[in-house]
This record gives C-alpha cells, structure tokens and sequence, in this order.
C-alpha cells in the first residue's frame, strides 16, 4: 500500500516532501497530551509573544508571562473538556498556574543543560519519529503525508516551529535519558515484587441486595435529626447567580443576509472543481517482493483464478485485507495512475514496480465515472456559504459596536435592545452549570466562557466582549447572586429521608450478611445459607476486580486480606447489595511461567530509579541556577 504515496520531488524540504501528496484522507487533530507539550517546552524560539513581560528568570533564559498564559490555558482547557469549571482566581486556578509555570521552569533547566552538553539531533532522526507518529496515520495505519500536512495546519503550526518543537522534545528525552542511566534492580527485590504484584485470589462470589436481606427501616424524628447532623455539609446550597446575556454566532447573523443570485452563479463558475467529484477507481493490491513472483500471480489471474485466492497462495494476504479503498489519479504516483486508470472495473492492471520497492498486482474492483453537480443542486450550499462568509465579516463590526455600547456603561438589556440582539437570560444557576430548579426548562450556554464570566463579574457590571472558543460573541452581566448557604432539614427533608433509608438498610444488610456467614463457618454451604447461587470467577490479582456485577475493588482488598476458609461482607459498588465472598484458594506468581510479566516488573521498578536519579537531577539544577519567579506577576494574572 505504500507504493501508493506520490512521488517525492527533489529539492524540497523535508517535511514539505512528507506532507505532499493525496487530498483524500481527513485530517486529524492533535492528542491534548501533544498540544500540552507544544507550550510546555521552555526553550528557543517556540514561546510566543517574546520579550514583553519576564514572569521568570532561568539563568539566562526568560520566561515570559504569556508563554505562562498559554500553558495555563491549556490546562485550563483539559478540566474544562472533561466538564469541571475552573473559576478565575480561585485557589484551584491559582495552582494550576504555578504547576504550569514550575513545569516550563523544569523543561527550561533540562533544555539548558540538554545544549551544554552538546545533544543534538540528526535530520534522519526527525524523519523517522514523524514517520513513525501514530498521529500522521491515515486510516490503514500508515504515515500519510496529507494527514500530516492538515494536522499542522489545524494545529496552527507551522513547519518550522513544529520541527522547533520536536528538535527539543527528542533532545530532551536524550538528556533524560543519559542522566538516567541505571544499573537493573536486584533479582531478589524484582522476584519478591513480582511475586506481590502477580499473587491471584480465588473466590466464591454472590451479591446479594440489600432489601433481601433486610426491610425497609424507618427513622424516628431523632434518628433523621442526627443525620442530617452529621452530613449537613452534604445538603449545602452551592452559590447560585442569575443573569443577562448576550451570545451571538455567524450562523445566527447569516439568516438575516440576503445573497443575490448573481453572486451565486459567479462563485459556483469560479471554482468549476468544487463541483466535480473526479473518476475514482477502487483498488484491490497484492504486493510482492520480486517482478517475478508479481508475473507468476498475474497469469494466474489472467488464466482465470480467483485474485483473492491467488493473494491468499502468493502472498499469505486474506481477502479483507486485499482492499485499499477508492482512489483518484492525484492521489496516485504517475507511476501507477495511467496503468490503472487505463484499465475498466473487474480487470487486473499487469505488475507494476513499486516507486518505494518491489512489485505491485493491483485490481480495479470497481468504477466511478466523473460526476459534476449541476449550477441547481449546488445553489442552495453556495448561498449559504456565502451568507455565512458575510455574516463572519459582519460580526467583526458588530464585536466593536458591542464593545464601545458596553464599554459606556449600558446594561446587557439596552445593548441588546440598541443593536436588535436577542438579550437572553438564565435563573439561579451553579458554577457547574446546575439550575437550582432540577426542573428548570432553561437552557444554559454550551460556550465554556459563559460559566467562567458568570462566576468571575459582579452584580450589574457588564463582562467585556468575548469572542468565545466556538466562534461568538458574548457578554454576561449577573443581576442578582445568591450566596452559599446551609439548608436547614425542613428544605431537604425528602432526601434526607432516602439516603438515612439507604444507609440504614445498608447497616442492617452487612450486620445480617456478616452473622449468616459467620454461622456457616469456614466450610459450610454458603449457598444453602444464603438461599442464592454463589459464582466462581476467574482468578484475579489485587488490582483487579473480579468479572460480576456490581463488584468492585473494595471485595478485591477484603479478600486479599483474608486466609483461605475466611468470608468477607463488602458494600456492592452502587451501595444497594452486600458482596458475600469466600476465599477458597491463594494461586502464587510464577515468574518461569510468566516470563514476559517478570520482565514487565523489572523495567517497572528500572524506571522508578531512573525517574528518582532525574528527580534528583533536577533538584540539583534547581540549586546550581538562579530561578527568581516574580510572584506579583502571576498574582496580577492569575
């Protein structure tokens, strides 16, 4: 398959000649691991915005206050994708700041230290760490230039800063790695470890619910009372706001354009290739090794045996992998795009040499003619494209209005009034986006900024203009806060009621559980004593909990504390059930047996020492180099 890639001309770059090539494959976005690394590499020229605030110095390197912005962001970004808030100048948001500031100081001192050592990377070592990056693969799993090229580009990366980037990753991970160089562990500390690691339980399992083994209690006033005592913090109102707000998009602009058709069929005669889906030939490929071996298949093919069997006999390829998917002549090499396209559907195109090594027998399986979409069906996607590009133009405009009607003073009602904006609203609502009203029809903004200004303005000041993360405009102005508070057990008393309930029942179903076990014994019936069928699942190790339901690592911990004959009651892992399990065998790791496991436990404990040694590096580099942080600074912005 990969003598599919185009041909790679001389005198190019060389990430410029990996990303030349096929169109057709989607482009992919970056892990948020990689993004996080992109800023978190305090060396060169990578950092932007340069030279303007110093927030810290690192020897001679300076750290500017927006590198910390950008990393700080970016970890901001990762609680907020996950669906926790992050409010502004919160202690937590304080943390996440020095984290980010305290990692670019350490990849600073590291890169530092890298460089007067002398490391440095070869071009065929970039080369090789791109082409091996799971994160240019196209769909068959193999590096795909386009895919590597729309990756960048959607990263907002280009070639130069990302080969900055990954200069000073792969120097980095070089320095670590000769300061980490270690001696292996002892084979008795990795045998013992091994042994602890790979110790397996065997157990009789049945979870049984907790309304079976007990009924339905009921509280006295006393009782209630002292619950809600000890868990009042559990019923705590959280702060609510309210407010007024403002969140416009294009699309929301775009209905009120009118495009004339004029335009319509200038844009739609200007770009004729927008509206051609070019011939696509389906390919199936076996690949060889030698012209003579491709020569051999191809008459056989030809004499009329089946081409996914000849793949099968020839080359050991089954008939699911045999397909490469549709291609046009630009996604092709010269090479192999007139013979193929020479050729009709169910026919076999003679051997061809592959530009990257070896032979190729290729089949077009299928045919898909030139197909161009007339002026009438294209119309209505052009029209609103257009309506849409003129709606981004506007909203420019429309962001400096808001901006010098907000800036004056003016409510978020009279902006929206003044510039016929819908001025929408939201009623006592969480920092985590929760309505105080579970059943409250209301719609809270998706835009992850909205949440963040809610929280962070006071009473009737209007938040400046936001262009949020997905494209709109927002401003929020809270009108009304209501602070944290206690409930008093009159508010709450309905739910206070289930949870003593469930909590009681719990109790009693562990107390009844534990005392029928007890009479069991180490070797009764415990399924005759339960009235219930108890399972034996596959053996597992202390991390590792145990394939039932509703199961969970507590009984794993229970068990593993246990003796052979001994059963133990553990809460189910929803907390509606007791867990009953019996300990019937103790099977110990054998590391002959698991030899591969062994290995696992030794490069575990190989890695430890290493990331101590590092650890320790660091602390050294720390005492040798002048860090001065200033603190007003990442008090100021943070």
């Amino acid at each position: 398959m990969r003598g599919l890639f185009p041909r790679i001309p001389d005198g190019t770059s060389m990430l410029t000649q990996m990303r030349k090539g096929a169109s057709s494959w989607p482009s992919k976005i970056l892990l948020g691991v990689i993004a996080l690394s992109f800023v978190g590499w305090g060396v060169g020229d990578i950092f932007i915005n340069r030279g303007e605030t110093t927030v810290a110095q690192v020897g001679d390197t300076e750290i500017d206050v927006f590198d910390l912005e950008v990393a700080y962001r970016t970890q901001i970004r990762q609680f907020q994708d996950s669906g926790m808030q992050v409010e502004p100048g919160s202690d937590f948001a304080r943390a996440l700041a020095n984290l980010s500031l305290q990692q670019l100081i350490n990849d600073t001192l590291e890169a530092d230290n890298a460089r007067a050592m002398g490391v440095t990377i070869a071009e065929d070592t970039l080369r090789a760490d791109i082409a091996g990056n799971a994160t240019f693969f196209n769909a068959e799993g193999v590096f795909d230039p386009a895919v590597f090229s729309g990756t960048l580009a959607t990263s907002g990366l280009s070639e130069g800063r990302y080969l900055g980037i990954l200069t000073n990753q792969l120097r980095q991970s070089q320095y670590i790695n000769s300061i980490g160089a270690v001696p292996p562990p002892p084979d008795t500390l990795v045998d013992r470890i091994f042994r602890h690691r790979q110790e397996r339980r065997v157990a009789e399992i049945a979870v049984i619910s907790n309304d079976t083994l007990a009924p339905d209690p009921t509280p006295t006033d006393s009782a209630l009372a002292t619950y809600f005592a000890e868990h009042e913090q559990d019923y705590a109102a959280p702060e609510y706001r309210s407010a007024d707000y403002i969140l416009v998009y294009p699309e929301d602009l775009a209905t009120d354009v009118v495009i004339d058709e004029t335009a319509v069929r200038e844009a739609y005669d200007s770009s004729p290739d927008a509206w051609i889906d070019p011939e696509q030939r389906l390919l199936h490929q076996i690949p060889f090794e030698t012209k003579d071996a491709a020569l051999a298949a191809y008459e056989l093919v030809r004499s009329g045996s089946d081409f996914a069997q000849v793949a099968f006999d020839s080359a050991g390829i089954d008939a699911e992998s045999l397909e490469l998917g549709w291609f046009t002549r630009v996604d092709l090499f010269a090479e192999l795009s007139d013979p193929i396209f020479a050729v009709d559907a169910g026919e076999v195109v003679a051997p061809i040499e592959s530009p990257l090594g070896g032979w190729l027998l290729l089949r077009v399986a299928d045919a898909k003619a030139e197909q161009v979409t007339p002026f009438e069906e294209a119309q209505p996607q052009i029209e609103q494209a257009l309506k849409l590009r003129a709606a981004r133009e506007t909203i420019f405009d429309l962001a400096n209005d808001m901006d010098d009607i907000v800036a004056s003073g003016t409510s978020v009602e009279e902006t929206a009034a003044s510039l016929q904006l819908e001025r929408k609203m939201v009623e006592r609502v969480s920092s985590i986006g929760q309505p105080e009203d579970i059943l409250s029809l209301q719609i809270i903004p998706d835009a992850r900024e909205f949440l963040s200004e809610l929280f962070f303005g006071d009473i009737d000041f209007p938040s400046p203009v936001i262009e949020t993360n997905d494209g709109g405009l927002l401003v929020v102005e809270v009108t009304a806060i209501a602070p944290a508070r206690m409930r008093t057990l009159d508010e709450v008393e309905d739910q206070v009621l289930v949870d003593w309930q469930l909590a009681e029942q719990s109790r009693l179903a562990q107390e009844a559980a534990e005392a029928t076990a007890a009479a069991a014994g180490s070797s009764g019936d415990l399924a005759e004593a339960f009235e219930t069928t108890f399972e034996v699942p596959e053996p597992f190790q202390r991390n590792q909990a145990p394939t039932l339901d509703n199961v969970g690592l507590d009984t794993v911990e229970a068990l593993f504390s246990a003796s052979p004959g001994d059963t133990v009651v553990v809460n189910s892992a929803d907390g509606t059930a007791q867990v009953i399990a019996r300990l019937l065998d103790v099977v110990s790791g054998d590391p002959i047996a698991d030899s591969e496991g062994h290995i696992a436990v030794e490069q575990s404990l190989t890695n430890g020492l290493i990331s101590d040694v590092v650890d320790q590096n660091t602390a050294a580099m720390f005492n040798e180099t002048d860090v001065n942080i200033d603190e007003d600074l990442v008090e100021q912005y943070f």
